[in-house]
């Protein structure tokens, strides 16, 4: 028999970086939290990253961090040898908008070995709490009433960030077995598939819901992987993960 989903423990993620492209920037700053999905959060800690190149005035503007800052920091692979809480135990790793972070992390192979799974509280916000205007972390923060206390020193900051994530992560678990869906957390990933439109015209729709030409005309444009899959899924007919009920502010 499984884990209940709130005796679970999970590992609570966060990145600052030197610009908005996985693929091409660098981690500046990382927070964690090693969390129980009741809400009890167990440890929390962080640390500055040396990204090995100069962070660009516009990625300093936002998280304040500079170059004098990380000069003396860890890479991060000696950042994460340097924390083994970052790694052991094996656990489910959560990051709001995980694509991005995930993709960032893994560049450390002792972190991606301590968590080979990354729940993204983004989707499952989208997917729980459908029709809301932004996904931010502070537009949750605000439309759900979290009351994730991030004060001006750690506004934009990947440990309030995580402190804020953690909130959301307890809403949306609450949110989740009150729908009467599987307490199970292999169940709880399944919610995290694409299963509404993400932008344009049709944003906020079910997939199954999005015209067949809308659906082809996007296949043919230059769109992430993961929403390629779901709209070659959505167009074929073929179901994706079970749909969750609206879920209402409060858990």
């Amino acid at each position: 028999m499984s884990t209940p989903i709130r005796s679970q423990l999970f590992r609570v993620l966060d990145t600052e970086t030197t610009g908005l492209d996985p693929k091409k920037d660098a981690v500046v700053e990382l927070a964690w939290a090693i969390m129980r999905g009741d809400g009890t959060v167990l440890s929390s800690d962080s640390t500055l990253i040396n990204p090995g190149r100069p962070i660009p005035a516009d990625a300093s503007r936002i998280h304040g961090i500079s170059d004098s800052d990380v000069a003396q920091a860890p890479i991060l692979e000696q950042a994460v040898e340097n924390h083994s809480e970052l790694y052991i135990p094996v656990l489910t790793a959560v990051c709001h908008n995980a694509s991005f972070d995930s993709v960032l992390l893994g560049r450390s192979q002792r972190l991606a070995e301590g968590n080979p799974r990354f729940l993204c509280t983004l989707r499952l916000a989208q997917n729980l709490v459908p029709g809301c205007e932004s996904y931010s972390l502070e537009s949750l923060n605000s439309y759900l009433g979290l009351g994730a206390d991030v004060d001006g020193s750690t506004a934009h900051r990947a440990r309030g960030d995580v402190a804020t994530t953690c909130s959301l992560l307890k809403h949306l678990i609450d949110c989740y077995l009150a729908g009467g869906h599987p307490d199970d957390t292999d169940e709880l990933f399944e919610v995290t598939s694409i299963q509404r439109m993400p932008f344009g015209k049709h944003k906020g729709r079910l997939l199954s819901e999005v015209p067949v030409d809308y659906i082809d005309w996007l296949l043919d444009r230059d769109i992430d992987d993961e929403l390629r899959a779901a709209l070659r899924r959505a167009r074929i007919g073929t179901p994706t993960a079970r749909i969750p009920v609206r879920a209402s502010r409060e858990p």
